[in-house]
């Protein structure tokens, strides 16, 4: 990259959006540290704190006194919840993209500028995010690659929200009329929003280093889902056992996705294979089994988190009817 070029590269506008809640202690400030010192300029640092009733308001002010970048803003009318808060904070962003940041990570220094640089002209970039503890909670370090396609996205999530970097347009095209925005994480949105517009890059290198502790408000361990034979095993006896249950109750969801994804209105290829997908998840009966089973063989590769060898994916795509139950085992779950 030539001189110019650097130039125009670094005048583009990079927002950080953060919200906040009860998160007066060292991590917040470790976290505001390594945002600061990002290689990339930042054009402003957008915080919006959720009701906090510790000392958080008072640190960021302290932040906000030290560098005119950083805006604190403070829900006046209730708490917001994870959700609604980032979605209203990402609208008071200015710039022409936009990262979004938790409040107890840490940031490698070069995050934003090597997602400015992979971006190009596509509306999302994820990257890398390597777990860590320092209370003893359970992490796990997946070292394989994820699968961005939008077939695996609308089974699960792959992209890490606090990975996240944006083109703030995004928020204007979004069809926030759909009941998949308000019921599912924003991050899951954001993320299929852009993969079925064919839209989306991924960073393969650590970018954040995400802290797992048991007081955080997203905190589940994942113990059940490391892919060991063990696992696999209790993760299809499990779905076999709740499978009508679960297909009872997660097809109103499949059906979000689907108005969600016909509201987008992509003129791909890939949206319309993922409307397909979800008209075959809530499809019923004999027939509705046997093009569900038919369509996974053929999207094996998209489906599933990794390739395997053709023998190994071939089984996993006749079991996927069934599988797929464990990743909707939240609807079982929170009726307990």
């Amino acid at each position: 990259m030539n001189r110019t070029d650097g130039q125009q590269f670094a005048t583009r506008k990079v927002s950080v959006v953060m919200c906040t809640y009860n998160g007066s202690g060292r991590h917040l400030r470790e976290q505001m540290e390594s945002i600061l010192h990002q290689t990339y300029p930042l054009y402003e640092i957008v915080v919006q704190d959720d009701g906090s009733t510790d000392s958080t308001m008072a640190l960021l002010a302290e932040f906000s006194a030290r560098d005119s970048r950083v805006k604190v803003f403070s829900n006046e009318s209730g708490r917001h919840g994870i959700n609604a808060n980032f979605y209203s904070a990402m609208r008071r962003a200015t710039g022409d993209f936009i990262a979004i940041s938790d409040q107890d990570d840490l940031w490698e220094p070069y995050k934003i500028e090597e997602q400015m640089r992979a971006i190009g002209d596509k509306m999302l970039c994820g990257g890398r995010s390597e777990p860590f503890s320092d209370d003893g909670s359970f992490v796990h370090v997946d070292p394989r690659r994820p699968n961005v396609t939008l077939l695996r996205m609308l089974c699960c999530a792959e992209i890490a929200g606090h990975t996240m970097l944006i083109r703030r347009e995004m928020l204007e095209r979004l069809p926030s009329d759909c009941a998949v925005v308000t019921n599912r994480c924003y991050d899951i949105v954001l993320s299929v929003m852009a993969a079925a517009s064919d839209s989306l890059v991924y960073v393969d290198r650590v970018l954040v280093h995400q802290r797992r502790y048991a007081s955080s408000a997203t905190y589940t361990s994942d113990a059940d889902s490391v892919p060991t034979a063990s696992n696999a095993f209790h993760m299809l006896l499990w779905s076999v056992r709740h499978y009508r249950r679960v297909k009872h109750l997660a097809a109103p969801g499949y059906n979000e996705w689907e108005e969600f994804l016909l509201k987008l209105n992509a003129p791909t290829s890939v949206c319309r294979e993922g409307v397909r997908f979800m008209r075959l998840m809530q499809s019923a009966g004999v027939g509705g089994w046997f093009r569900l089973t038919l369509f996974c063989l053929r999207h094996r590769n998209e489906i599933f988190h990794t390739r395997k060898s053709f023998a190994v994916s071939v089984v996993r795509a006749l079991l996927f009817p069934f599988t797929s139950c464990w990743y909707q085992r939240f609807l079982i779950l929170s009726k307990k």
